[in-house]
């Protein structure tokens, strides 16, 4: 009998799975009836209004009646649309955790996949001895970093003159996922008060509907968007490397050195992260790589050191 084994982002992926289907879903189907119910007794009453007043001889009935629908008509059609609003901004955040989800589990999934195909062949790599080097035996091995990601958070990229180190997709979907909530959120706002509103929006009017919908959300968005860009350049044509907000040329770059951290948690616990940084003549560290995932990390760093064609120091990440 074929063991089961069950990949933990996979088996916790169920949870919203089955609340999405079992509990969010059911819920959102009865309000959607409630409001189409509804929907249809404005159009009835759209309809005996009209009716009562193609009216030629309308009876005092027909006179109470169509006073009263005159009143409530206008005022049902319009909570009406405002609701309908409210259903747009819901759908499209419906929508957006969606591709959150499929996104991130997806990227995630492939990630795992790709690292355990059998296509994926063990690099002979061997590391130098660090205590040998009079560079090796002076620099500092805590980290460079001093938080860090229990999961694959950065790759190394192709580029066309070298590599770039720029976040995985994981977290590009992370990012993209909190700027469309936000805007779903912001347009709808404004949409709905150009819609209904007969005044004009005022600059304060505006930066207050802008916060109090959806606003803090595309910021958070812009700012992991930029955050997650390319953190490093490895630019074979040029032969420099950009990192740190500095440019240093592949002479002036003299090691490579891997290590492992324990980063705590913020209530209990806590987890091993690792770095890859690169270390010039002078011993001076910058860190290119910083993530929890060991086996991409050493498979990046092989790569890296190839790539610049100096030796890589280990301390322990085995």
């Amino acid at each position: 009998m074929k063991k089961v084994s069950l990949n933990s982002s996979w088996f916790f992926a169920i949870i919203p799975i089955g609340i999405f289907i079992f509990v969010a879903l059911p819920q959102f189907q009865n309000m959607y009836e409630s409001f189409h119910k509804r929907e249809i007794e404005v159009q009835q009453s759209v309809r005996e209004l009209d009716s009562l007043q193609q009216l030629t001889n309308p009876t005092r009935r027909d006179l109470n009646n169509i006073k009263r629908l005159e009143i409530s008509v206008p005022i049902q059609k319009l909570g009406i649309e405002r609701e309908g609003y409210t259903y747009y901004k819901t759908g499209g955040m419906l929508a957006v955790l969606a591709f959150m989800f499929i996104g991130m589990f997806g990227s995630s999934y492939w990630a795992q996949r790709k690292k355990k195909s059998s296509s994926n062949k063990q690099i002979e790599f061997s590391f130098d001895d660090f205590t040998t080097d009079a560079i090796g035996q002076h620099i500092s091995w805590s980290a460079v970093k001093g938080s860090g990601s229990n999961f694959l958070s950065e790759r190394l990229r192709k580029t066309a003159f070298g590599y770039k180190i720029t976040s995985s997709t994981y977290m590009k979907f992370m990012a993209w996922s909190f700027f469309l909530i936000g805007l779903n959120y912001v347009a709808w706002s404004y949409i709905e008060f150009f819609e209904f509103s007969k005044e004009s929006l005022t600059f304060m009017q505006g930066g207050k509907m802008f916060f109090t919908s959806g606003g803090p959300f595309l910021l958070i968005g812009v700012f992991l968007l930029f955050s997650f860009g390319a953190k490093a350049f490895l630019n074979s044509k040029k032969r420099k490397v950009l990192v740190d907000g500095e440019i240093i040329p592949f002479q002036q770059v003299y090691a490579l050195q891997v290590l492992s951290k324990f980063v705590e948690g913020n209530k209990s616990g806590g987890y091993y992260c690792y770095e890859v940084n690169l270390v010039t003549q002078k011993g001076e560290r910058h860190n290119l790589l910083n993530h929890g995932d060991k086996e991409y990390l050493l498979s990046d760093m092989v790569k890296i050191s190839r790539f610049l064609k100096v030796p890589v120091w280990n301390n322990g990440v085995v």
